[in-house]
């Protein structure tokens, strides 16, 4: 009786249900609306590619374009020579010239040394430094200064005894280192002249002046 009553007792109650597999579920209307528009992109590419996009020459095509390039310029270069005639250019050298191409322009010459003297009346003292200016081609200005320094001494003697004729106020004015520019450019050629010489000089410049 006992025995029955254990056997009853193992004996399960109730059995065992396997357990289920789950299914893999795609939803393919949503795959679906994912990929069409990539495939779509993807198509009008492609065609617009081919449409667009031209395949590289070929080796032939370049050497084929190059040679008629050529023989259009030979043939453009025969028909202007033919209709157009070179026009024949005459070179003058500019006047006073002594190298092709350059013209004259201005060289400059200082005096040695300042020239230093009383001002009229003992009213100051002036001291001045001179440089004159001629216009001319290069070799003809360096031949006319290699003369022009053997009469600096004559020169010198005349400007300091014109600088002697001013005085202090009539300096002090305006224009009155102006005016006395001119009179020693007027002077310097007169000078010139009276001593054989050509009267080439254009402008007289004073780099430095004192007056005390």
């Amino acid at each position: 009786m006992n025995n029955e009553l254990n056997i009853e007792d193992t004996t399960p109650s109730e059995e065992v249900k396997p357990k289920k597999k789950k299914r893999l579920f795609i939803p393919w209307k949503f795959l679906a609306l994912y990929i069409s528009p990539a495939i779509l992109v993807f198509f009008v590419f492609f065609l617009m590619h081919n449409y667009i996009v031209k395949p590289p020459l070929t080796r032939d095509e370049i050497m084929q374009l190059i040679t008629n390039e050529s023989k259009g310029k030979s043939l453009e270069k025969n028909s202007e020579e033919t209709l157009v005639e070179p026009e024949k250019v005459t070179e003058e050298l500019p006047k006073g010239s002594d190298i092709p191409f350059i013209g004259p322009q201005h060289y400059y010459h200082s005096f040695t040394g300042a020239l230093a003297t009383d001002l009229k009346n003992g009213s100051g003292i002036l001291t001045i430094e001179v440089a004159v200016s001629i216009f001319m081609g290069k070799l003809n200005a360096e031949a006319y200064f290699n003369n022009f320094k053997s009469f600096e001494p004559a020169l010198r003697s005349a400007i300091l005894a014109l600088m002697r004729t001013k005085t202090k106020s009539q300096l002090e004015k305006n224009n009155g280192k102006e005016v006395l520019k001119l009179e020693v450019l007027e002077l310097i050629n007169k000078e010139l002249i009276n001593l054989g010489a050509k009267p080439e000089i254009k402008t007289v410049q004073f780099t430095k002046i004192l007056l005390i």
